[in-house]
């Protein structure tokens, strides 16, 4: 699964980010492994370890929302690749327990 976003940062620089999520891999101590790209923000892949498939899918998800989160509260403008509001939001809605 793939994500890609356009943050515009103060003086209008932008940077192009790719977030990529590779199919969960079970371990053999029967976690789960996923590996995440977000690309240019990381210089390299990261693992996330879930209890399950759905955990380690939902943890990597997690991290790049919260990547991009910090993108925004740092004042980077949040893009789709028409130039729309990139709907941060709602992708975070219900993360914190409420509906």
């Amino acid at each position: 699964m793939t994500l890609e976003v356009i943050a515009l940062s103060s003086g209008d620089r932008r940077i192009d980010i790719r977030a990529s999520i590779a199919a969960p891999q079970r371990q053999d101590d029967g976690s789960w492994l996923c590996r995440v790209e977000v690309a240019p923000l990381q210089d390299q892949a990261l693992d996330v370890r879930g209890v399950d498939s759905f955990h380690a899918v939902w943890l990597a998800c997690s991290l790049i929302l919260k990547l991009l989160a910090q993108l925004k509260e740092a004042g980077a403008r949040l893009e789709n690749a028409d130039g729309s509001d990139f709907p941060l939001d709602a992708y975070l809605a219900g993360l914190d327990g409420k509906r």
